[in-house]
C-alpha cells in the first residue's frame, strides 16, 4: 500500500513538474510591444457607454484574410506569414496585445502607433514546427479598441516528421 501511495505521490509531482515548464515555455507574444508606449493622448474614445454610438465614428479593423496556409513543412521549420489589414471605421485604431496560448506561434511586428481611418499595416505571425508533426491549425488573438475588439487569425499546414514521431497537436 505505501509503495502504490509512493508511485502516487511521485507521478504527481512529474505531472506538476512538466505543466510549470510547459507553462514556462510559453510565449504569448514577441514581448517587443512595449518599445513603443502609447500615451492616452493617442487614443480617442468616441463615447461613454451611456449614449447612443454612431458606429461609423469607431474603430473597425477588416483583414485581407483571416486564415493562411502553411502548405506542408518538414519539422522544426519557423514559417512566417503577413495578415494584412485596414482601419476601415471612422477613428483611429490601436492594435493592443497580440497573443497566442501556444509558445510554438507567436504574432510579431505590429503597428504600436494609432492607425488613420482608410490606413492600414499588417501582423507577422510565426509558427514554430519544433516537436511538432501531422495536421496543425495554430491562432493568435489580435485585441484592439475597434468592435469587436478581438479578432482570431489563423496558420493551418501539415507538419511532416521522420517516421515514427507520434503527432502532437
Amino acid at each position: 500500500m505505501n509503495g502504490t501511495r509512493s508511485i502516487r505521490y511521485g507521478l504527481a509531482h512529474v505531472g506538476l513538474a512538466v505543466t510549470l515548464l510547459l507553462l514556462g515555455a510559453c510565449r504569448l507574444s514577441d514581448h517587443s510591444e512595449g518599445a513603443n508606449e502609447l500615451s492616452s493622448e493617442d487614443i480617442t474614445f468616441t463615447t461613454s457607454g451611456h449614449e447612443q454610438v454612431d458606429p461609423d465614428k469607431l474603430p473597425m479593423i477588416t483583414f485581407d484574410s483571416l486564415r493562411r496556409d502553411m502548405g506542408m513543412i518538414v519539422q522544426g521549420a519557423k514559417v512566417s506569414k503577413r495578415f494584412l489589414f485596414t482601419n476601415t471605421g471612422g477613428s483611429p485604431l490601436v492594435i493592443t496585445n497580440v497573443h497566442s496560448v501556444c509558445g510554438c506561434t507567436v504574432g510579431k511586428d505590429w503597428p504600436k502607433q494609432p492607425i488613420a481611418p482608410g490606413e492600414g499595416g499588417s501582423i507577422e505571425v510565426v509558427f514554430d514546427s519544433e516537436g511538432r508533426s501531422g495536421r496543425q491549425e495554430k491562432t493568435v488573438t489580435v485585441v484592439t479598441n475597434a468592435t469587436p475588439p478581438s479578432t482570431v487569425l489563423a496558420l493551418t499546414g501539415q507538419v511532416i516528421a521522420p517516421p515514427g514521431t507520434p503527432a502532437v497537436e
